[in-house]
This record gives structure tokens, C-alpha cells and sequence, in this order.
């Protein structure tokens, strides 16, 4: 547990507890956070994802990393890595050490053709969670000319881990309640998730602030009858039977 702190950890730490303050951008927070964690921790390297089970690790940001590199881990190094499903798995910061052994990892493909490349041999994680599931993760590395991030290292990383979890979790509520309050998201949300074509979004925008049939053929450009093929075609990738119904479909909360 720490107990005492330098001046110098100390003022990287306030900082880092502004930016999570100050910051309403989940990625530009993860960025920032990440700057700070390689000046306070004495790292080289830095990457931060959000995980799914469906699509995997996204939305990467990244320091010292070289981006091609990153680019195949993104495309195939993620699904031979032996390393950050087990770092998801642990309720704090954690070492590459802890996870797998140092003989086994130095064999993997993962670790010769991935990390290597960038020159990155000591790893700790740190992974966020929420109700709603994976907020994004902190993955900080050293050379391997380095010293090993210590239990101290580890003890700073989760500290900070935990309120960038939470920071994390209030950006993802608000922007849940705003895509939910506002109008035009909620809408653009909708015709996302019903697969609608960007003419077709049009369309549904216009009828979505009260337009007739004509205004809003008026506003396009186009006949009536294209308006209404367009909302032909909505109502049929929508599910919905009549505009009342439609309109019900879109006021309600995007799952």
C-alpha cells in the first residue's frame, strides 16, 4: 500500500486526477492519462484500447508506438495474444510476470514479431470495467535495457487505475443520457442500428421535426413519390406498420 509520496509523484498525481475531471473526451482522457503515467511511472511506451467480445480491442491510442505495428496488432496480433486476456481477468494492475512466465512469453509469436519490434519487454495493464462491461484499459511498458516495474509501480498504476475507471464510467453515463435526450443522436443512432441508407436518413430526420410528405420533398429536392418510396423502404427495414408507429420507434431508447 503506498504510504509516502515525492513532490514530484505528487504533482503528477493531482494532475492526473484534474484531467480526469476536466477531460469529457474518452479517448483524448486515455491519451493525456497516458502522457502522465509514462512521465510519472518512468515508462517508454504506452497503449490504451476498448475491449468487446464481438469486435475485439478498438478505438487505440497510443505513445512511442510505431503505427503500422499497432495497425497489424489491431488486424491479427490481438487474436494470438497470450497476455491481455488473462490482464482482463485480474481485478487490479498487474506484470507480464504474473501472468505468464517470462520463458513462455519470450516464444510467442506475440511477444518476437509484435512487441519486439517496438522494443517493448517489461508490461503492466490496467483494466476498467462497469456495469455495462469494458471501459478501457492503461497498458504501460518499459525497454528491455529497463528495470522491471516494481510492486510500487504496480501500487501507483492501481490507484490511478481506479478513479480512471470511474472517470471513464461517468463519460460513458453521460453520453448515454445524451444520446437518449438529444434529438438528432438519438435519431442518427436509430437509422444506424435499422441500417438505413443516408438519403433514407434524410428522410427520417425531416419526419422525425413534424414534415409533411411535400415539405420534405421540398427540402430534398426530390418528387413526393421518391419521399415515399424512401419511407417505404424505412418502414420495411424498421418493422414499423404506420408513421404513428414509427415515430413511437424513434422517441424510444436506441438499445
Amino acid at each position: 500500500m503506498l504510504t509516502t509520496l515525492s513532490g514530484r509523484e505528487t504533482n503528477l498525481l493531482f494532475a492526473i486526477m484534474e484531467d480526469m475531471v476536466a477531460i469529457r473526451d474518452a479517448r483524448k482522457l486515455r491519451t493525456q492519462i497516458g502522457e502522465r503515467l509514462l512521465d510519472l511511472l518512468e515508462a517508454d511506451y504506452f497503449a490504451s484500447y476498448v475491449w468487446t467480445k464481438s469486435d475485439g480491442d478498438t478505438g487505440g491510442v497510443y505513445l512511442n508506438m510505431d503505427e503500422s505495428n499497432l495497425a497489424a496488432y489491431e488486424s491479427h496480433y490481438q487474436y494470438c495474444d497470450p497476455i491481455t486476456p488473462r490482464f482482463r481477468m485480474c481485478q487490479r494492475a498487474a506484470h507480464v510476470e504474473q501472468v505468464i512466465s517470462r520463458e513462455q512469453f519470450d516464444r510467442t509469436e506475440f511477444y518476437n514479431d509484435f512487441l519486439a519490434r517496438d522494443g517493448l519487454y517489461h508490461g503492466m495493464n490496467y483494466h476498467a470495467y462497469s456495469a455495462s462491461g469494458h471501459l478501457g484499459d492503461l497498458r504501460i511498458w518499459r525497454g528491455g535495457n529497463r528495470e522491471t516495474f516494481q510492486e510500487r509501480d504496480l501500487e501507483l498504476l492501481d490507484a490511478i487505475g481506479a478513479a480512471f475507471g470511474k472517470a471513464l464510467g461517468n463519460l460513458r453515463s453521460d453520453a448515454e443520457k445524451l444520446r437518449d435526450t438529444d434529438p438528432r443522436i438519438r435519431v442518427a443512432n436509430w437509422a444506424s442500428q435499422h441500417g438505413l441508407t443516408a438519403r433514407e436518413r434524410d428522410v427520417i430526420c425531416l419526419l422525425a421535426e413534424g414534415r409533411r410528405d411535400r415539405e420534405i420533398a421540398t427540402v430534398l429536392g426530390v418528387s413526393v413519390t421518391t419521399v415515399r418510396s424512401h419511407l417505404k423502404s424505412i418502414f420495411q427495414k424498421s418493422g414499423a406498420s404506420s408513421r404513428a408507429n414509427l415515430i413511437v420507434s424513434l422517441n424510444a431508447p436506441v438499445q
